[in-house]
């Protein structure tokens, strides 16, 4: 049966404290599970790519879709964020969820898992600017290095390739920042296909807007199409 997801929405906006809820009516996740948190809009075949690899990752068992209903660098734009749920039910990716916070700092939405799935354990992909906000002192309020030690103690951070920053460049970055260092134990580098390095989200609503293909999965090709997403305005 389909999770509501309109009250669901509507719970997270409103509550002020960093939480999650899960979307889809799939069984339980197995621990660990991989997490990737993105704002989807839409969900491409890069983010696909990274759920699916992310489970041959040593010690994952499944992998969840998070989406984040608050951006520390971005107001809401595009898909709505029901839509945005919708075409990731779309999705239907084995051993894989779908879930929603209203946290936007990866800190805040570990802790929120920890509290709503505490028998379960997580690790978050992330990709190469995700990975340097983590460590970077402007997305604190002066206490990273007490946030970083209890996110690393529950949690490892597999980072994803990107663009023309590949496996070298974030094991370069790791060694080069004091503390990134410090936990590089627990960053776990992930390749993703050569191919899918340069997809965004970004690109693929240029594109939409351009009349060409798109580089998203058919059934999100066909939502966007059902439902007149990311059109430019008549």
């Amino acid at each position: 049966m389909p999770v509501p997801i309109d009250p669901i929405l509507e719970r997270l906006e409103i509550r002020k404290d960093p939480t999650v809820e899960r979307v889809d009516a799939g069984p339980r996740l197995k621990s660990r599970v991989a997490v990737l948190p993105a704002s989807f809009n839409p969900p491409t075949l890069a983010h696909v790519e990274l759920l699916e690899r992310a489970k041959d990752v040593p010690g994952i068992a499944t992998s969840a879709a998070l989406l984040t209903t608050r951006n520390v660098d971005k107001g809401l734009f595009g898909a709505s964020h029901g839509h945005r749920v919708g075409m990731l039910l779309g999705l239907e990716l084995p051993a894989t969820g779908v879930l929603v916070s209203n946290a936007a700092r990866i800190a805040e939405q570990a802790a929120a898992l920890r509290d709503v799935f505490p028998g379960e354990d997580f690790d978050f992909v992330v990709g190469y600017d995700t990975l340097v906000r983590l460590f970077d002192r402007r997305y604190y309020n002066g206490e990273m290095h007490e946030v970083l030690a209890t996110y690393f103690r529950h949690h490892r951070v597999i980072a994803a390739t990107r663009g023309e920053f590949d496996v070298p460049a974030i094991e370069r970055y790791v060694e080069s920042t004091a503390d990134a260092r410090t936990y590089g134990d627990r960053i776990v580098p992930l390749n993703l296909e050569s191919e899918l390095m340069h997809v965004s989200s970004t690109a693929v609503r240029e594109r939409i807007v351009e009349g060409v293909s798109v580089d998203v999965p058919p059934r999100v090709h066909q939502y966007i199409r059902e439902h007149k997403l990311y059109e430019p305005a008549p």
